[in-house]
């Protein structure tokens, strides 16, 4: 089972797999249907009629089921790209080689501009940017210059296979080799040499090929007068010392202004190789978007980004409110949990009931009557109201351009500040900065219509390495930190690659089953099928000879990922200039079994290297308990001394002054009592007073408006609402309409939903296709959110019109109608602010579907005019 985000994930995947191997859904079903009617006929013995299946032969056809829907989303996807006027890299390639195809004037203008084309990294290029290549030049005097040992880029579908193809897919072809290398040092490539000899080999499930018809890797060379340079092998027992290990290498390289980079396989641990080196104080440059997603400063301000967009970010406040900045503790974190709960109303059975979320009781915490909060020592009160108030600030602020907006919201958590303070960090700004540069290129409109959309897509980079983008290399004396993915191309004096250990490197494969996982484009479908395992199931005659096909198969895709591995650390190796360290270590945090040194490693040590002996039994990290100080302390070790003599100067200064001062009178008993009574007063009277909540349906900003203290009563002493049946038919037509208008799914659930439908297929809007269906914006205004819900918003030319579907009846009365378009004036306001659109071109109506009859109104209050309405309430 897949969730929304593993489906979308998937989906996306697809289509690009679909869009570089020239492949349609249609193909993709077809296929599966053809494996899994196969499998379906399979007799348990041969001869026999098929009666039932053994579970295995279930699990086969159950795992493929997924593929053909997530196909179809897929194309469905393109199609809605096309409608937005929408591209990706993929899309970018196969339009052109679409254009070079229909429009042969196009490929001989560009084909004669060039007489002679060069292809570097040729191993790096995709079967479609082959295509696009070979529609161009073939024919033509084409080199092209690639090295198979370095194809690392197969999730992207290049393949190293491609060499091999070059003569088919571009004329004849002379193969010319270039083995000297004119960066390594001589013991450094004896090494990349020794690692990379399983891979002039052709892997077992490929069909054998003459030699002349392959590309070898070659023995590669030292250049002339090339240094002998310096491999060393070290593994520790803890990962912590090794970490140390590798800052201590670096230090006095360093110090004469050598170049230097830590490589690692995957980021998880990268966070602590980054503190490490900076603890020793070296100045770090973390390379690539998911290094810097792992670093303290950037979790927190990314937290912060997610506090004020989505209602739903619990666990990054509550990162937020216990860091140094609030230092709230884990009992008032609960009372706000329970604030929470108590604010959204009694349960009731059958009654559904949406509950406060703690981003959400955080905006309560404002109210000054609010009787809950007397559960909060004055203390923890005021840092929550510190933190409320800076949140809605800051949602207030978010016309500002994206970049600008993030910048600001750093600021404002006074993240600069701390890293300032840090005594560790020599440049204590830089990944902060990096960040920056990553948030600029991502967009220059406003955070209002960009922030959503980016922090969506840094959930998808967190987990993708082709965000590792390589890059120049650092100033003298800072250590660049990165994935192997991101150091093509790049090269150091000195490269540490740590934690080579199985499993982490080689990686171990989140899964071998290929594209029986259901959610791939199949084999047989790629353009670089002939390098890939075959999942020959049309050989079988009986289920276990499919059971047989299917464990040969994950057999042959553990090969192809270890072969996959086998380029990485060659990548990796032949990054040095001058020195290489190869580390590892048997214990990480959290480890109940001990690691084993990688394959890699052990092959590079040699013979005559001796691993150490593991010391301890039991995981020594874990043996004893680690201390810290929580809260945290604000302003770090170097200034803690320095503020605390600041405060005991003030704090005598302030008893000096208040001796100083005249004698006040003493209470008297009368004055006591009336304090008290004044107290119980006050509590009496809270009883009747309500803060409104600061975030405001659009839908009940009419309700506020005509009678504010009816409004009020219902959050004072908040009761379940009876469900009506018209309330849950509207619901499910909105639902049928987003099915109806964004994917043309046309099922109904009901009777009643039915025959709106019908009305709905012969309105206007069934023909309006540039649309936004369902968007949510949030309005903020002064100390207020508006939550506003739109339905549809269609472009029609110039102009954009706002829809809002109602399955009730029209307004019977003027009032009623003027009441209903202040909730469109309100849209309209969100609209507008949104995309930067004037609202005088911006149209509204409400279209009751029953009655088949639009209320188009033909004045609209202004935003000045909604906003003097809503402060008029509270003057």
């Amino acid at each position: 089972e897949l969730n929304i985000d593993s489906l979308v994930e998937k989906v996306i995947e697809l289509a690009r797999a679909l869009n570089d191997n020239g492949q349609t859904a249609g193909n993709l079903q077809s296929e599966i249907a053809r494996t899994v009617d196969h499998i379906s006929r399979l007799p348990k013995k041969a001869g026999e009629e098929v009666s039932s299946r053994f579970a295995y032969v279930d699990t086969i056809v159950e795992e493929l089921k997924p593929a053909p829907l997530i196909a179809e989303l897929a194309e469905i996807f393109q199609k809605e790209k096309k409608l937005r006027s929408m591209v990706d890299y993929s899309d970018q390639v196969a339009l052109a080689l679409r254009a070079v195809t229909e429009f042969p004037d196009a490929a001989t203008s560009i084909r004669e501009s060039f007489s002679q084309v060069m292809l570097d990294e040729y191993q790096d290029t995709s079967v479609l940017q082959t295509r696009l290549l070979a529609t161009l030049f073939a024919k033509r005097s084409v080199f092209a210059v690639g090295d198979p040992n370095q194809s690392i880029y197969g999730w992207r579908g290049a393949s190293a296979s491609n060499l091999d193809e070059f003569g088919i897919d571009f004329g004849t072809a002379r193969n010319f080799s270039l083995r000297t290398s004119w960066r390594n040092p001589i013991q450094v490539l004896e090494k990349a040499n020794e690692i990379s000899a399983p891979l002039a080999k052709q892997a077992s499930f490929e069909t054998p090929k003459p030699l002349e018809q392959r590309v070898l890797p070659v023995k590669l060379e030292a250049m002339p007068d090339a240094p002998n340079g310096e491999v060393q092998v070290r593994f520790l027992e803890t990962i912590e010392q090794e970490a140390q290990a590798i800052a201590e290498w670096f230090k006095p390289v360093l110090a004469k202004g050598s170049s230097c980079a830590v490589l690692m396989r995957k980021r998880s641990a990268m966070a602590l190789f980054v503190e490490t080196l900076q603890s020793n104080g070296i100045e770090v440059e973390v390379v690539g978007l998911g290094g810097l997603l792992e670093l303290p400063e950037i979790v927190d301000l990314v937290s912060a980004l997610k506090v004020i967009q989505r209602v739903d970010a619990g666990s990054e406040l509550i990162r937020l409110l216990t860091g140094a900045r609030w230092r709230i503790g884990a009992k008032d974190i609960d009372r706000l949990f329970v604030i929470g709960r108590k604010l959204s109303g009694p349960r009731q059975e059958g009654v559904f009931r949406q509950e406060l979320t703690i981003v959400e009781a955080l905006d309560e915490v404002t109210s000054e009557s609010l009787e809950l909060l007397s559960e909060f020592s004055p203390e923890s009160l005021r840092r929550l109201r510190d933190a409320a108030t800076l949140f809605r600030n800051l949602r207030s602020a978010t016309s500002l351009p994206l970049a600008d907006f993030v910048r600001v919201v750093a600021e404002e958590l006074w993240l600069d500040i701390e890293l300032r303070a840090n005594p560790k960090l020599k440049n204590p700004m830089a990944q902060l900065e990096s960040f920056y540069e990553t948030v600029a290129g991502f967009g220059q409109a406003s955070a209002a219509s960009q922030l959503g959309a980016f922090l969506n897509w840094l959930d998808y980079a967190a987990k993708r390495e082709r965000f590792e983008l390589p890059k120049s290399n650092p100033a003298a004396g800072v250590v660049q930190v990165l994935t192997v993915h991101a150091a093509k191309g790049l090269e150091w004096d000195f490269v540490a690659v740590p934690n080579l250990v199985e499993d982490d490197f080689p990686s171990k494969p989140r899964s071998i089953s290929g594209w029986l996982s259901g959610a791939e484009l199949p084999y047989p479908l790629r353009g670089d099928a002939r390098s890939l395992p075959v999942f020959d199931y049309e050989a079988t005659r009986t289920q276990n000879d499919i059971k047989a096909a299917k464990d040969q198969f994950r057999a042959d895709n553990k090969e192809h990922q270890l072969r996959e591995e086998y380029r990485l650390i060659y990548v990796a190796i032949t990054r040095t200039k001058q020195a290489l360290l190869l580390t590892g270590s048997y214990w990480k945090p959290g480890n109940t079994g001990s690691r084993k040194p990688s394959r890699f490693l052990e092959q590079l040590a040699g013979e005559g290297f001796e691993f150490p002996e593991i010391n301890s039994q039991a995981n020594p990290l874990d043996l004893e308990p680690k201390t810290a100080s929580w809260p945290l302390d604000p302003v770090g070790e170097k200034y803690g001394a320095v503020l605390k003599q600041a405060a005991e100067k003030v704090q005598q200064a302030t008893k000096q002054l208040a001796n100083s001062a005249s004698d006040s009178k003493s209470s008297t008993v009368q004055e006591e009592i009336d304090l008290l009574l004044k107290e119980q007063d006050d509590r009496i009277a809270r009883l009747s007073v309500v803060d409104l909540p600061v975030r405001i349906p659009a839908s009940r900003f009419k309700e506020f408006v005509k009678d504010v203290d009816s409004i009020a009563a219902k959050y004072l002493r908040p009761t379940p609402s009876k469900p009506y049946r018209a309330t849950r038919i509207g619901t499910q037509f909105h639902s049928w309409v987003e099915d109806f208008l964004v994917a043309e799914i046309d099922q109904t659930s009901s009777t009643a939903v039915s025959e709106l439908a019908e009305i709905f297929k012969n309105s206007r809007f069934t023909n309006l296709k540039d649309s936004e269906i369902e968007l949510e914006i949030n309005l903020t205004q002064g100390v207020n959110t508006f939550v506003c819900k739109l339905d549809a918003v269609f472009k029609v030319g110039t102009r954009y019109e706002i829809v809002d579907w109602k399955t009730g009846s029209p307004p019977e009365s003027k009032e009623q109608e003027q009441e209903m378009i202040l909730q469109l004036a309100l849209y309209r306001f969100a609209y507008s602010k949104l995309r930067n659109v004037p609202v005088d071109q911006i149209d509204v109506c409400f279209y009751f579907v029953g009655d088949n009859t639009e209320l188009r109104p033909e004045v609209v209050p202004e935003p000045a005019e909604l906003m003097k309405l809503w402060e008029k309430l509270f003057a």
